[in-house]
């Protein structure tokens, strides 16, 4: 029997019910529903698909920089390559940036990440952008889009019985039938709440964070950027300012990306149990404030202006849904849920729950029966989200200050993702898309072994900081990775690399002992954080 090539074009298979006005209705149009429409038709081109979107345009968004699966997502999937290449920023790598008490030199500042540019393609995303690109393809081939309209009521009938009214931007009340609903509305998660399947874990992973963008922002790679930062280490060959540069602190971290406009994206997320912000004045002053108290912050921004009315606050950051998909719905993107924004995968997370939603209608399209799919989906999604989860955010908050434990954690999270996701996305996208990341043996056990050691890291941090000890790397190093991160089992040296200093740790701190309430580092030592800390 020929093997069917997933991306050849099918004709909707005889005896599949459309007896609904559209075959599928998409609820929002932004990055998710556009690229479920757009594989969707790109498959059935007879294939009847609705977007509804909110907005009358899009308006910019967090989630500009990608790692390497939503690369291969873009470039590979989508296909949308050249756009990006002209459109957008090449990202190369993610820079961590550490130190002491905030009165250090910048340059002395231990510094975390590639030595060289990256080899597969990630980007810098302008997501307006992209997101426009997205509709307008979906609409060339023949989607209906309506925008800007408001969802007033969705009713769930099941396969082919689905209704959907809405209220247009001129007042005009639809409703009309739907062999399928796909939810893409983002954080408003509007199949979730409406079933009472949406989930906080705001109080196992309890984050916010607030963003805003900058004009006049000082870069590493220029004249004056250079001149500051003076006794970085030589070594680095590639553009600091390309990567996705974080700074670090005990409880936080704030992202700085740059953007095809010129402009940068700058945010901080932090834990709430560890850390308190500054209060004081407006969302960007605040942040500005608080990112002037690193050294490497002070270089970057100090004559930086923030972009006006372009700011934003999210509270609870962390959240899933129980339920992903069922009879006649799916859902995708941040509609199913978020964790973190520390490691740049939100759009890897997409990536999965699209694809995997867009083979389910494939199958169902495709005539065969899809029960046991939905029922499949549901139980992968929790299972997948708790496990990435574990294995890369809980409690980390602890020792993202910490430049030592941080190093060791670089190497094994990155290491285990190249070796595991990205090499399973770069061999056979479709059959690594349609599941969730940590399926099968295999990935449940790198599952379990990244959840061990990111509970060792928490507890040598909470041991370090009993002993006074917590930060002691963060200035005068140079933990640069020299060899470069691949799809293959090179990237196991790297891996091997990280398990080393973990058993170095262990060795240096397995009788130091941890206090059962511990909060924050020793004032003993100079703390490396910036902000105003939060007391228990």
């Amino acid at each position: 029997m020929k093997m069917m090539n997933h991306r050849e074009v099918r004709q909707i298979a005889e005896g599949v019910d459309r007896s609904a006005d559209y075959d599928v209705v998409v609820i929002g149009g932004a990055f998710s529903g556009a690229s479920s429409a757009l594989l969707l038709k790109r498959q059935f081109g007879d294939l009847r698909v609705l977007i509804i979107e909110k907005s009358e345009s899009f308006s910019r968004k967090v989630g500009e920089s990608t790692s390497e699966v939503a690369g291969c997502f873009l470039t590979r999937v989508l296909r949308m390559g050249m756009h990006l290449n002209i459109k957008h920023v090449a990202k190369h790598g993610l820079r961590m940036w550490f130190h002491k008490d905030g009165m250090n030199a910048p340059g002395r500042s231990t510094e975390l990440g590639p030595a060289y540019q990256g080899r597969l393609p990630t980007f810098q995303l302008n997501r307006m952008e992209l997101d426009a690109k997205l509709l307008e393809d979906a609409i060339s081939l023949g989607c209906e889009l309506v925008r800007p309209a408001t969802i007033k009521s969705l009713k769930l009938g099941g396969i082919g019985k689905n209704t959907v009214s809405y209220k247009t931007g001129d007042g005009e009340s639809r409703t009309v039938s739907a062999g399928w609903v796909v939810d893409a509305s983002g954080k408003a998660a509007k199949i979730a709440k409406q079933r009472k399947t949406w989930q906080s874990i705001a109080e196992e992973h309890p984050t916010a964070a607030m963003w805003t963008r900058f004009k006049n922002v000082n870069y590493l790679d220029s004249e004056k950027g250079v001149e500051m930062m003076e006794g970085v280490s030589a070594r680095v060959v590639a553009q600091r300012g390309s990567a996705t540069n974080h700074l670090m602190g005990f409880g936080w971290w704030c992202w700085i990306i740059p953007l095809g406009s010129g402009e940068v994206s700058a945010g901080l997320t932090w834990d709430s149990r560890l850390f308190t912000p500054p209060s004081d004045g407006t969302m960007a002053e605040r942040l500005k404030e608080h990112m002037l108290k690193h050294p490497v912050g002070k270089v970057m921004f100090e004559d930086a202006v923030a972009v006006e009315n372009d700011n934003s606050y999210y509270k609870g950051l962390a959240y899933y849904s129980e339920e992903v998909a069922g009879a006649g719905w799916t859902t995708v993107g941040d509609a199913c849920g978020f964790m973190d924004p520390l490691y740049s995968q939100g759009l890897d997370y997409c990536a999965h729950t699209i694809y995997s939603s867009y083979t389910l209608l494939r199958s169902y399209y495709s005539g065969e029966c899809v029960k046991d799919g939905i029922t499949w989906r549901n139980k992968e999604f929790v299972r997948s989200y708790f496990d990435w989860f574990n294995a890369l955010y809980k409690d980390k908050y602890y020792y993202l200050g910490d430049a030592e434990l941080m190093h060791a954690a670089f190497l094994l999270d990155v290491g285990t993702y190249f070796v595991g996701p990205v090499r399973g996305v770069y061999t056979d996208e479709d059959a690594e898309f349609s599941q969730m990341p940590y399926a099968g043996a295999i990935g449940g056990g790198f599952a379990k072994f990244m959840a061990f050691y990111n509970r060792r890291f928490v507890e040598i941090a909470k041991k370090k900081i009993t002993a006074g000890k917590y930060g002691e790397k963060n200035l005068d190093e140079s933990f640069l990775i020299t060899g470069s991160f691949s799809p293959d089992p090179s990237s196991f040296k790297l891996i091997f690399k990280g398990l080393k200093i973990w058993a170095k740790l262990e060795a240096k701190y397995a009788f130091t002992p941890t206090s059962a309430d511990i909060k924050e580092p020793s004032m003993s030592t100079p703390l490396p954080q910036a902000g105003h800390y939060e007391h228990a």
